[in-house]
């Protein structure tokens, strides 16, 4: 029985913790690049100018403090996407994956699979929809 044996506690990450317990420091950042991908994985909160948005950065350029950061050394943060007032955030609601300027500047939004099915767009194995 050694083969299944291992220590899960001794690796099993918290909910925003790093593999050590350490809570991950939070970064506030705005999209800097005009394309960009990132996953929405809270709800969306108001402060005084302007909105907060949890995500986890796939894609693109993202601006803190005067600084730039690619995606990949924002991994080491809880990042916060700072949103002006003026956004419409109803698009936002309910939305799991964003994707910010690859055709001409426009606003895509993936919907999850619930609304896909209500809306009729979701086909099944054998090429007919549902």
């Amino acid at each position: 029985m050694g083969l299944f044996k291992h220590k899960q506690s001794a690796n099993k990450k918290v909910n925003g913790r790093s593999e050590k317990g350490e809570r991950k420091k939070v970064k506030y950042v705005w999209v800097s690049s005009r394309k960009a991908i990132f996953i929405i994985t809270g709800n969306i909160k108001e402060s005084k100018y302007s909105y907060g948005v949890p995500i986890i950065p796939l894609l693109g350029y993202y601006r803190s403090k005067g600084k730039t950061y690619t995606a990949k050394e924002l991994g080491n943060y809880y990042v916060i996407l700072n949103l002006p007032k003026d956004v419409n955030i109803d698009e936002l609601e309910g939305k799991r994956v964003v994707i910010l300027g690859y055709d001409q500047d426009a606003l895509y939004i993936d919907q999850n699979d619930d609304e896909r099915r209500d809306e009729g767009e979701v086909e099944d194995e054998g090429g007919e929809e549902k």
